[in-house]
């Protein structure tokens, strides 16, 4: 049964025969030749790379009775048994069952004994960072010098935790995520040798979703292959993989790109209509954003590859503008668990990402207010701001967003030059919402759309700031309703002074 795996059928049973790994399989066939074999290995890297595999390549060319360029020749007696798995001198141990320093004595004794049949005693210890303290102080001194005939082999994917006295004792050797190309090459390899024919636009789903995994993506494929006996259509490998559509993933951002809101949302309720999986389809916009962000930073022959028809519009869009869309939809995952909605995280992301078209472009038309004569008390008026431009920012936006025009009347211009806007104000609460990634963004949008000139915008809080304020009427007799002389600045103190006097009287 275990024969039907494709990663274990189809294993490297030669260092040529390892993809994406050339660096390490070079640099262990040199060893083997020139006999210049270390007696402690360490293998880092991500899951389904080929380590273990590698590993026991290692074992069996190191015990092989006729190696050919540092290439074990799989027809010997030793070579025979390593790969049948009937010796037991390769012995491999799961670091994350056997933690314990009883465990790594048992291994110590076991190592001084000779090999019963092979040359070297290989022990393979993989995931070797789940070890305990005790444990990896056991097994320095037999790192350190083992006997002649024992070889350890250690692997991991969390480099960070093995100890540095482990790291100095052993040659290290780092592997990669392999690329998509090699991943392709390596599955068609496997379809043609299983007689299957598969689809370009499945295989690309599968080197997506395996993300450099050749483990991930072997799976990944024989559960395909379980769906037909000939041909594996798009339409049968959806019934294995999460759905999600690539077309309508870069339609999306093209919509984006184009600011075409609607576009967009109409993109993302057809694919919650088709069934698709939105946290999927959240992940692959995230993938081609980033895709998109490297097209327009890089060099055109390093350019990833993309839809043609984000190309002319890309040349249009900043980087600020894609870093704006990452942050949005990365944002977007803490809000699935707690949507009522699956779609509506998508949908805010698709908004923030687009946000400087949520400001109408025209305001409207201001309601005409009839003031009926029936209370000699003076006319509110809006708190002075200070600067001409800083004025018509605060009229613009008290058209139309009078919420936020209640903060913008509590800050004043501290300075104002030809590349930035320093406001200040003494209330942290205002100062703290006008600070909003969302609501800076718009303050600074209006410098440019009503100054002609983009300005950086900073809000700072800062007490001492003073507010001018009109005197308050309190009481309707003839000296409150009497012409008064203007009031003189207030700290921000003392404004808050009068206010809870005046809740007290």
């Amino acid at each position: 049964m275990s024969e039907n795996t494709l990663y274990r059928k189809y294993r490297p049973q030669q260092f040529h025969d390892l993809v994406g790994q050339d660096h390490i399989a070079q640099t262990l066939r040199n060893e083997v030749q020139h006999d210049q074999l270390s007696h402690a290995y360490l293998f880092s890297g991500p899951r389904g790379v080929g380590k273990t595999t590698t590993a026991r390549l290692l074992a069996k060319v190191v015990n092989c009775l006729h190696p050919k360029q540092g290439e074990p020749d799989n027809t010997c007696a030793s070579c025979l048994a390593i790969t049948q798995s009937k010796t037991l001198d390769i012995i491999e141990i799961d670091a994350a069952s056997y933690t314990g320093v009883d465990n790594i004595r048992e291994v110590i004794e076991h190592s001084r004994f000779t090999p019963s049949q092979l040359k070297y005693k290989v022990f393979i210890i993989d995931e070797v960072h789940m070890l305990s303290g005790a444990a990896f102080n056991a097994l320095l001194k037999t790192l350190e010098e083992p006997p002649s005939h024992v070889i350890f082999i250690m692997a991991t994917t969390e480099l960070h935790k093995v100890p540095e006295t482990i790291l100095s004792r052993c040659q290290r050797f780092d592997f990669h995520r392999l690329s998509d190309a090699d991943l392709g090459t390596r599955l068609r390899s496997i379809a043609k040798a299983e007689k299957h024919a598969i689809d370009d636009g499945v295989l690309d789903s599968i080197i997506r979703i395996a993300d450099g995994s050749s483990r991930d993506a072997e799976s990944i494929l024989g559960q395909l292959f379980a769906l037909s006996d000939k041909r594996i259509t798009q339409a049968e490998a959806d019934v294995v993989l999460p759905r999600s559509n690539m077309a309508a993933v870069a339609d999306l951002i093209l919509a984006i790109l184009q600011n075409n809101q609607a576009q967009a949302l109409a993109t993302i309720a057809k694919q919650l209509n088709d069934g698709v999986d939105l946290e999927t389809f959240r992940v692959d916009c995230i993938r081609l954003l980033r895709d998109c962000l490297l097209y327009t930073l890089v060099q055109p022959s390093s350019r990833p590859n993309l839809p043609a028809t984000l190309h002319d519009p890309l040349a249009k869009t900043s980087a600020q503008t894609l870093v704006r869309a990452l942050e949005a939809f990365l944002n977007a995952a803490q809000y699935v668990s707690v949507s009522p909605l699956p779609q509506l995280p998508l949908e805010l992301a698709v908004l923030q990402s687009t946000f400087t078209s949520l400001v109408p472009a025209t305001p409207p038309a201001p309601t005409a207010v009839v003031n009926e004569p029936t209370s000699p008390v003076k006319e509110k008026t809006a708190p002075k701001s200070d600067g001409t431009l800083w004025q018509r920012i605060v009229d613009d936006v008290a058209t139309r967003l009078p919420s936020l025009a209640s903060s913008l009347h509590m800050v004043r211009v501290v300075r104002e030059d030809n590349q930035a806007l320093h406001l200040a104000g003494p209330y942290a609460l205002h100062v703290e919402r006008l600070n909003q990634p969302t609501v800076l963004q718009t303050v600074q949008d209006l410098t440019e759309k009503i100054g002609g000139k983009k300005l950086q915008v900073t809000i700072a809080h800062d007490p001492s700031v003073t507010l001018d304020v009109k005197p308050t009427i309190t009481h309707n007799t003839p000296e409150a309703i009497a012409p008064t002389t203007t009031a003189t600045p207030l700290h921000a103190d003392q404004v808050w002074d009068q206010i809870v006097n005046a809740f007290h009287d």
